[in-house]
Parts: C-alpha cells; structure tokens; sequence
C-alpha cells in the first residue's frame, strides 16, 4: 500500500506542474483588437488551436515542442519558441485589418525593422489636424523642422529632417513617390486639405527602408491614406481662424469640406469622397492662398485579393513669396514681403493623382503586390520683372520700337506626366520573409515661357509669345530584394540589396537667347543596406545598421533651363559649327558630383506598462554632400548650391512617453545634431577661403518637443512646446546673421457630443498657436564674403541674411458634424 501511495505522488508532483504550466495568451491586431478565429498550429503532432471571441488560446505544454504557429487570413504568420512566447501575439496585416486596410510594404516595424521611425497614428491625426499641409503636421516628431515661407499653414510649406531638405527626404502616399522627379522636390502645396483622408503617416530618419522611387538621405515619409472602414457616413467641418499683429486681427484663414463613406457594402465594396475648400489671406503682405481638393476612392475586397483605386488633387492658386526679408526690413513690418509686390505674382497648378493597387493573396505564405499610378500636373508662375534684356526674351528690336531693355510680364509654364509601377511579392518561411520587387517610372515635361506684356511693345503682340522652351524624359527603374532573417529566438538581421538605373534625356529649342543644347546622361547605382535587431527579455530592444546610398544631381544642378548665360555642367566631347557658323556640342558625362552617404546607426527601446524611452545615434559621411552656398534662385526661389567635398551629419535622438492614467500622456523627444563640413574650400581669386570644421548652415544645432494630452471622453486638451535651436545662415557661420534659439507653445481644445439633435456625432474643436505671441525667425537663406585680413592672418568676413518669420498668435476653430 505505501508503494502505491508513493507511486501516486510521484505521479501527481509531474502531472500538476504539467496543467500549471499549460501555454496560454492572446492574439490582437496592430490596434490591440482580439482576432477571433486564429490558427495556433504547434510541431507536435495533434496539439493546436484556435483563439475564442476574445482573441484567447490556451495549449497543453509539451516537452518536444519547439515552434508555435499563429495564422490568420489577411494577417502574416508568426512563429515563437514555447520559452519565448509573449503575453498577447501581435499580428499584422497583410491587405485585410478588419475595419481597414493599408498598404505596408516599406513600413519599419518595431523589433523587426533596424531603423530610426516614429508613427503618428489617427487619433494623433485627429488630435493635431485642422488645417494646412504635412510638414506642419509632422513638426511634433523627433529631428523635424518644419516651416512655410508665408507664415500660415496653406502655400508654400517645407520640412527638413537631420539637416536634409525635403528633396533628400522620399515621401510616399500608399507607397507611391511623390517626389517630383525634375526637382526632387515635394510640393505638398498641390495636395490641400489631404491629411483629412490620412490614416496613418510614418516617419523613418536616414536612409531608412525606402525602396521606391529616388534615394534617400534625411529619411522618408510614408502616408497610408483611408482603406475599408465598416461604418458608413457623412461628415460635415466648418472651420475658421485669425491671425493677429500687435494685438489686432490681420487675416483669416477657413476650411469646408464635405466627406462621405459608404462602409462596406455586400461585404465586398466600399466607396469613399472628399471635396474641400480652403483659403486664407496670408500672414505675410501678398501671401495669400485659394485651393479646392477632392479625394475618391474605390475599393473591391476579395476572398484572397484587394484592389482599390484612388483619386485626388485639386487647383490651387496663391501669391508667391518665396523670398525671405532682412532684418532691417523685419523690424520695421513683421509681415514684409518686400520682393513679391506685383499683384498678380502667382503660383497656378493642378496636380491629379490616380493609384490602382491590388494584393494578391498566393497562399498562405506569398503574398503579390502591384500598383500602378499615373501623375499629371500643368501649370505656371506669372512674375513681373524689371530692366529686362528683351533678346533674351525673344523680342527682337522691330518689337519693342528699338528699345532693348524694358519692364515686362512673363509666365514660366509646366506640363508633365509621370507613369509608374511598383510590384512586390513576398514570401514568410519559418525563420522570416524573403521580400523581392521594382519600381519603374517614365517621366515626361514640357517646358516653355512667355512673355504678356511688355514696356516698349509696339503694334500688334502675340499674348502667348515665347521666349524659351524645353522638354525632359527621364526613365527610372530599380530592383531589390530583401531578407528578414532570425537568427535566434532574439537576434534577426535584415539586409537589403538595391540597383537603380536612371537615364535624363534634355532637348532645347533655339529660341531668343538660347543655343539649343541637347543631352543624354544616365547613372546606375547599387545601395546596400544591413541592420540587427535584438529583443531582450526584459523590455529592452536594440538594433544597429549600416546603409549606402547615392543621388543624382537635380536636373537644374546639371543645367539652369531658365538662364541663357551658361552651359550645362556636362563634359565636353565635341564641338563642330553648323551652316550658320554657330556651335553644336556633344556632352559627355555630368561634371555635377553624385552625392553619396554611408549612414551607422545604433538605437535602443525601453519599453514597459505605461512608458517608454528611446536612444539612437547616427553618423552620416558624405562624399559631395549638397549644402547651400548664397540665397536662392530667382526663377524658382530654390536655394543655390555646391558641393562639398567631403562632411559629416551626426547626432543622438532621444524620445520619451509616460502615460501615467488611461487619460493622461506625456510625450516629448530632443534631438542634438552635429553637422559639419569636413574639407570644402572656395576659391575667390585673390583668396581661398577653408569651410573645414564649418556648421553646414540652414538647420537648428537642437530640435525639442514636449506634448501634454488629456483625453477623457467627450473632452481633450491638449499643449504642444517647441523648441528650436540655433541655425546659421551661410558657410562662414557669422553670429549676428545666425537665427537666434526659440521656442513656441499651442494649446488645442475638443468637446465631442454623441447624438446631438439627431445629427450624430458633433465634434467641436480650437486651436490657439503661437500661445504667448513670440516674435522669431524660422528659416532663411544668406551669403558671406571676404572683406579684408587681420594682422594674425584671419580672414575677416561680411554678409547678408533673409529671413522667413513665424506668424504672431493666431486662433482656428472647427466644427465636425456627422450627419448619419
């Protein structure tokens, strides 16, 4: 009897901690929603399950069991060790997220992808938005400066990220380049009022995982526009603001729009709208702003495929001004804009999008992915200009009554059309995904100017009369593939293999002052990427990469279309003479330097219930880095430039989040940027001057943001600090031309109410930036020159600043009405 006593203890002390220690969890989406119905498949035959309606599962431990396996439709695989399985699993979305859907092909995700990034998710969308463009939008996330050179948030709006400008920063709207792709600029002027359809914007900083379209430096910004959502309804917003200047009101600024969901409609479709109006006067002289917008989709979801097609864009017109104003003429009139005084000095453009996605679903591990896009913008700027040479205007002296230099009228006018494919198929094995893709766009402009008035003018004058024109072609095509690999249960590395080609072909007409120069130039690059993750057990995570990658030269830094003066900075093969005696040239290679970066990263994560912290440094060496060198363009106020030889970005981003109660968060990060040329020197003649050791100008030395946010329903507030450090203004970094640190404070109010007399859901919201009604400057441009030599030796310098200001206080208010 005490044998079989014993033999039954012996028997109980391992059967209970095998119950004790039976596997159990939850599976949610990105949002933290349960998923109901998902497969847990383990190695061990006949042990698995599926999760109940609250996401749960629970498995039955098992000593020979190494791997568990969680799949869903519309969701990616994911697979743990029994000893590593988290509390709740995480999935995410392949093409099908419940109540939306999103395309996710370069999203950096956390523990996954090596990179630098920050995430403003919708409610931080609604919470921030009311009117104006992304880089104000996005100011608040870490290393971002963000400015408009009118002062309001509608027209002309700019943002740089570690000192790159936005033509060195990819942006993507559902993975498509938005990039223009002459420039390399993103004119977020032409898309007004688009953040109101935007789910979900991720900022990545560097190179980052950017695999479309043109390389990046700075970083990139991807937008995930609105996918399915199951809720049909109409949504009415009515919005109004001021800006003020000493105390009293200067101009208004207002918002209507009208937006419409179907919701799902047969399980199948979903249809959804947008049109808007916005319009301000401007915080500046002459800076005002006209635009409507309008935004389609329409969607088909599939047992395994999604296919949606969108549509937007929208005119816009509004007064330049692109021109800073000294500090002389600043303080005399904050609102200045002493260089755009012609009344009808304009930007004119309309710019549609259309975007056809689909994801096919192969199997339960492959997944195809193709878009196609189609891009067409025609427009022009109208400026007057005085004391004109009229041959370089093509008006030939029996026109203008033998004068040859007069005031005049002229438009620059652009037509051009962009069509592009982005496939991508990826395939999850049991340590991770092989992902391979392209992208391949055509790009095609034309370019002309007219002159339609003009001083001496006599008899008859042709209203469109031109004075230059020119097209571009350029071909773009890239391929990649890319590895997700774990090496351990802990440790994955991802490394990326990119080649991209591009071929510009330039054809001018000879007209007025201009010879007619004709070229083709093509480039190929390779740019390769690796990076490591690494999870540790106790909340922290820990990733390092390395990134090389390299630009072309914009079209303009090749050859100034728009000056009859110089020669494209191109090779010289050949030079034969024509009938007529003039010369015809054959070009050779750019001699314009390709820039090329090696970007180090290393970063960290803490994260734990109810906070978070985050580090991460970063060194950028460039070879012929693009840095500015002496104001701007007068035909297109885009900065001028040269290239250094050699120069270095470095800095260390922290970013913090307490949320102490359900309701309460605090949010803040500091970024400390160290940019620097490393050999870049300017030969003026008589002296050199040796830019070595010299703050690459035009970006703050220090960015900080600091968010409190109370959110208990129907109520929040919200208020938002800034800070801004110092920011040289040209390559001699002079103090006194140096935009002084600063910083600004905005607070934001919202009451929701349900069920409002029978309307639905009635939002009401303000808005008050610039808080305590600080003066400062946000930006500029400036030149430096040699002005003698001390007796040490020292060259002593001089110069000039412009600069672009901050508005004074201002106030919005908004409201949403939902009608059903």
């Amino acid at each position: 009897m005490k044998c079989i006593t014993a033999l039954f203890i012996f028997t109980l002390s391992f059967s209970l901690p095998s119950q004790a220690f039976d596997l159990s969890g939850k599976v949610v989406d990105d949002n933290g929603d349960p998923i109901i119905g998902v497969s847990v498949v383990t190695d061990v035959t006949g042990v698995g399950t599926a999760t109940d309606e609250q996401g749960a599962f629970t498995l039955p431990q098992d000593v020979s069991m190494t791997r568990i396996t969680f799949s869903a439709v519309g969701y990616r695989s994911r697979q743990f060790h029994p000893g590593s399985l988290p509390e709740k699993v995480q999935l995410e979305p392949v093409y099908i997220r419940g109540e939306d859907i999103q395309v996710t092909a370069d999203r950096a995700k956390v523990g996954v992808t090596p990179i630098a990034f920050d995430n403003l998710s919708s409610e931080d969308i609604e919470r921030d938005y009311t009117v104006g463009e992304f880089p104000l939008l996005l100011a608040s996330t870490p290393n971002l400066h963000a400015f408009s050179d009118g002062g309001t948030p509608l027209g002309y709006s700019y943002m740089k990220i570690r000192g790159f400008d936005d033509k060195r920063i990819s942006t993507y709207i559902n993975g498509v380049p938005l990039n223009d792709p002459e420039d390399q600029a993103t004119y977020f002027v032409d898309l007004p009022d688009f953040a109101a359809n935007v789910t979900d914007i991720q900022v990545q900083r560097g190179v980052g995982n950017s695999l479309y379209g043109d390389a990046s430096f700075g970083g990139s910004v991807n937008i995930v526009t609105s996918g399915f959502n199951r809720e049909r309804k109409t949504t009415l917003s009515f919005g109004y603001g001021e800006y003020t200047s000493d105390g009293g009101s200067v101009s208004d600024i207002y918002k209507q729009s009208l937006e419409y969901s179907s919701g799902l409609i047969d399980g199948r479709w979903s249809f959804a709208g947008r049109f808007s109006k916005q319009k301000t006067g401007g915080y500046r002289y002459n800076s005002w702003y006209r635009g409507w917008s309008y935004y389609f989709s329409v969607a088909r979801l599939d047992r395994n495929s999604w296919t949606e097609l969108f549509a937007y864009g929208g005119p816009m017109k509004m007064h330049l001004a692109y021109s800073g104003a000294s500090r002389e003429v600043l303080d005399a009139d904050r609102r200045a804009n002493p260089y755009h005084t012609y009344s009808n000095e304009t930007d004119n453009f309309n710019q549609p999008h259309y975007h056809l996605h689909n994801i096919y679903r192969l199997g339960d591990r492959a997944t195809l992915s193709n878009t196609l896009y189609y891009i067409r913008g025609r427009g022009f700027y109208e400026q007057f200009k005085q004391d004109r040479w009229y041959p370089e205007y093509n008006l030939d002296a029996s026109m203008t009554g033998g004068e040859q230099e007069g005031d005049l009228v002229r438009q620059q006018w652009v037509e051009k059309n962009q069509y592009g494919w982005n496939p991508r198929l990826d395939i999850d094995h049991d340590r991770g995904r092989h992902s391979m893709g392209g992208s391949l766009y055509y790009f095609e402009s034309d370019h002309w100017g007219q002159v339609v008035w003009a001083q001496h003018i006599t008899g008859s004058f042709d209203p469109q009369h031109r004075y230059y024109q020119y097209n571009g072609k350029k071909v773009v095509g890239s391929v990649w593939l890319q590895e997700n690999y774990e090496l351990t249960e802990q440790l994955s590395v991802l490394t990326t293999a990119q080649i991209r080609y591009q071929r510009y072909s330039f054809d001018q007409a000879i007209m007025g002052a201009f010879r007619g120069y004709d070229y083709t130039v093509d480039w190929l690059f390779f740019s390769p990427r690796i990076g490591f993750n690494y999870d540790f057990e106790n909340g922290w995570s820990m990733f390092s990469t390395f990134a090389i990658s390299s630009r072309t030269p914009t079209d303009a830094a090749i050859y100034d279309a728009n000056d009859p003066s110089i020669m494209p900075s191109l090779e010289i093969e050949s030079v034969s003479l024509t009938a007529s005696g003039d010369s015809v040239f054959q070009f050779g290679d750019p001699t314009a330097a390709n820039e090329r970066v090696y970007d180090f990263e290393l970063g960290g994560e803490y994260r734990q219930p109810g906070y978070a912290l985050g580090i991460n440094g970063f060194w950028m060496r460039f070879n012929d880095e693009i840095i500015p060198n002496g104001g701007i363009n007068d035909n297109t106020g885009l900065p001028i430039t040269v290239n250094a030889d050699h120069s270095v970005h470095a800095g260390v981003e922290l970013t913090a989040a307490v949320k102490p109660r359900e309701e309460f968060k605090l949010d803040g990060n500091f970024s400390y940027n160290y940019n620097r040329i490393r050999n870049h020197r300017e030969h003026l003649g008589w002296v050199t001057l040796n830019h070595n050791g010299r703050t690459i100008p035009g970006f703050p030395e220090y960015l900080g943001n600091f968010i409190v946010d109370y959110n208990a329903d129907p109520f929040r507030a919200t208020m938002r600090t800034h800070f801004v450090g110092k920011q040289f203004m040209e390559l001699n970094n002079l103090d006194d031309l140096a935009i002084d640190p600063y910083w600004t404070a905005s607070v934001s109010l919202a009451y929701t109410a349900k069920n409002l007399l029978g309307l639905g859901t009635v939002t009401v919201q303000a808005r008050i930036d610039n808080l305590f009604d600080r003066q400062y400057e946000t930006s500029g441009y400036g030149d430096s020159y040699v002005t003698g030599v001390e007796p040490n030796g020292d060259l002593v310098a001089s110069g000039w600043a412009e600069y672009f200001v901050g508005p004074e206080r201002s106030i919005y208010g908004q409201v949403k009405v939902d009608l059903f």
